[in-house]
């Protein structure tokens, strides 16, 4: 069973790969519900664990990553994106913070807007004539699309009409109608150049082009549905809410759509999803639900933002479809710690523009429920819980001779009786090391970034010294000479002593990475730290009884349980004995750290961090400042003692302003530090 760490790591490394193909390479390796859905739950995470946010987190990033084909330009006001909610009680819920943020009784308006499935981007005009184009990029720094923008016919170079401000900021969606991306991939696939997979990919790579003229032939289109005026537009009368100011964009020119409405209540706005829910595939362009924004413009300034949404607003999603499809096969993977996952085999359906070729069954249970055969018509969905899941088993369809789905009885890899613990609802192998499938997971581990970090020995490598019987256990590793690495595949000279000059480099560790790369089940990095800090030594650790790992601020039965079993193995209870005559395990004395935490500027201080800094990155500040007794704080209130500011602050740096906070800058900090 993974820790909460650990899944959060593992959704923010999916997340951030999901990105860079979306966002980067304009294409989609899985739908956007998925995505919103996987970000949605890492959020949820996140924000019942605040200690496990990072700054590299997708929740802490908007938009995408830049790149180096166009010039980076700063928005004037952050482009943050948008919350989102699946299902009705997510938005009355968004509509109940809103009613207590605010604190009034009057009724509150709402514009309900489509969201169409496009590329955001920004629109500056100096006095009615178009000047430039961005799109969002990470939220405060955007790419310099102008002369592509200059080629999309329904945006206005020149505005109409009258009243018009001396600088004006027009945002809206950028998108490729249905009918005009198959015409485009019916040309590509004559031509046979590559095709896109859907029309907001074939939208981003048109905007994005290099060759303006490729912009121009690709008929994209553009959708306002905001703006922002520099200073207060008082010119024109009765524009105090977001539906009139589109109203009046529409007048000077820009191309507003028309499937707007106001809400005065929650059925409204449910009747108005439900409508284009129906809908939805009527149209002639992508749509994955609807927006919904405080109408008041004031009560927007008031509600605010955070770091990545403004609080006046929710995009109310839809679900996906499903599909129905044949059962090929189940198999039974064996996980770092033994844990045996089933995985089913089907042939592929699309759902939501993308490829789905195989489900997790999660566990025994899974497959009871569902009486899974071999050759079953199986339905697969992605709905609220959008992880691709067999929703259920047609049986009419079953073939009489069909093959059962059974849980085995042995482990798949090493024939290992398997034993169940039910209250996990979890199957286990125990053979550990000697299983080679939990082998290989536990020594990528051991050796990864956040363990003993060695550098090239990835896990191609590391399944070929497993498979020439090179390694056994991770003390092996460090006996390792170059001359064994040169006979494996693909490994050169050069890179085998690359190799070994890291493992001599990580001899070296701190205890806390040190227990972490041991990988005992639910032992993450916050935990590891914990213990590392309890424990004077490696042995009191090994010899601790379960009482005494029990009383550690913040650990449970089950670890003190999992740590205690982890030792009272004999194999691991030796080989961490011989790991620690390879190695050399650093301790900090925490009577010295506090001692000298109280003579600092920081010590007990609350502390929030924006913006970008030269001397340090923002992982390594947050040590610096926690080891000079700072608690380091993601958001600004009145509680907060400092922010620290560096190049290209956020709203923190305004909000800390308006609440009198103390505010240091990088110059001044380096003087304190």
């Amino acid at each position: 069973m993974k820790t909460i760490k650990n899944k959060i790591e593992h959704l923010r490394k999916d997340l951030l790969k999901y990105q860079y193909y979306y966002h980067t390479l304009n294409e989609s390796i899985i739908s956007d519900a998925e995505y919103d859905y996987l970000l949605n739950q890492l959020y949820i995470l996140e924000r019942k664990n605040k200690n496990f946010i990072t700054d590299d987190s997708p929740t802490q990033k908007i938009g995408s990553n830049l790149t180096d084909k166009f010039k980076k330009i700063l928005h004037f006001f952050p482009m943050l994106s948008l919350e989102n909610t699946f299902d009705f009680n997510g938005y009355l819920e968004f509509e109940k913070r809103i009613k207590k943020n605010i604190d009034t009784k009057k009724k509150i308006n709402f514009c309900c807007e489509l969201k169409i499935d496009g590329i955001a981007i920004s629109l500056i005009y100096e006095k009615g004539i178009f000047i430039r184009a961005a799109t969002r990029g990470d939220g405060y720094k955007g790419e310099n699309i102008t002369s592509n923008a200059k080629m999309i016919k329904s945006i206005p170079l020149k505005l109409k009409g009258s009243n018009i401000p001396e600088r004006l900021e027009v945002r809206g969606e950028v998108f490729m109608l249905k009918s005009d991306f198959l015409r485009l991939n019916e040309k590509s696939r004559i031509n046979k150049i590559k095709m896109f997979s859907n029309p907001r990919n074939a939208a981003a790579g048109s905007l994005r082009h290099l060759d303006s003229n490729i912009t121009d032939k690709r008929k994209l289109i553009f959708s306002c549905y905001g703006c922002y005026f520099f200073k207060d537009f008082k010119t024109i009368k009765n524009i105090s809410t977001h539906y009139k100011r589109l109203m009046q964009c529409l007048k000077w020119g820009f191309p507003i759509n028309q499937e707007i409405i106001r809400c005065s209540n929650h059925q409204e706005v449910f009747n108005f999803y439900n409508k284009f829910k129906k809908k939805r595939n009527l149209l002639d362009f992508d749509i994955d639900g609807i927006v919904v924004k405080v109408d008041s413009i004031d009560l927007q300034k008031k509600l605010g933002c955070n770091s990545k949404f403004p609080k006046w607003a929710i995009a109310l999603k839809f679900f996906s479809s499903q599909q129905t499809t044949k059962l090929q096969d189940v198999k039974f993977q064996v996980g770092r710690t033994g844990v045996i996952t089933p995985v089913a085999y089907f042939n592929p359906v699309y759902i939501s523009g993308v490829k789905i070729k195989k489900a997790s069954l999660y566990n025994k249970n899974e497959i009871e429920k569902l009486n899974l055969h071999i050759g079953d018509s199986i339905v697969i969905c992605r709905s609220g819980d959008v992880i691709p899941k067999i929703l259920n088993v047609v049986n009419s369809t079953r073939f009489n001779n069909s093959k059962k789905v059974v849980f085995p009885v042995l482990c798949p890899f090493c024939d290992t009786k398997l034993l169940e613990n039910k209250e996990e609802k979890i199957i286990r192998c125990h053979a550990g090391l000697t299983c080679d499938a939990q082998k290989k997971r536990s020594f990528y581990h051991f050796f990864s970034k956040k363990s003993f970090n060695v550098i090239g020995l990835g896990p191609n490598i590391i399944n070929e010294l497993i498979e020439k019987r090179l390694v056994q256990n991770p003390v092996d590793f460090f006996s390792l000479t170059d001359l064994d690495l040169i006979t494996l595949k693909n490994v050169g000279r050069k890179k085998s002593v690359n190799i070994i000059n890291s493992l001599k480099r990580c001899r070296t560790i701190t205890f806390k990475r040190f227990i972490y790369a041991l990988g005992i089940p639910n032992v993450g990095e916050v935990f590891a730290e914990k213990i590392a800090n309890h424990f004077i030594n490696l042995n009191k650790l090994v010899c601790a009884s379960i009482t005494e790992l029990n009383n550690i601020s913040g650990i449970g039965k089950v670890i003190a349980n999992n740590i205690f079993n982890y030792f009272s193995v004999s194999v691991n209870y030796d080989m961490v004995y011989k790991l620690e005559n390879k190695i050399k395990i650093i301790w900090n004395d925490p009577n010295t750290v506090i001692k000298n935490q109280k003579k600092t500027y920081f010590f007990n201080k609350k502390i929030v961090l924006t913006g970008v800094f030269d001397s340090f990155s923002r992982h390594q500040l947050k040590i610096i400042l926690s080891n000079l007794g700072a608690k380091i704080l993601n958001s600004v209130s009145k509680n907060t003692d400092i922010l620290i500011y560096g190049k290209n602050f956020g709203s923190k740096f305004f909000k800390a302003k308006n609440l009198n906070i103390e505010m240091i800058n990088e110059k001044q900090l380096n003087l304190l530090i």
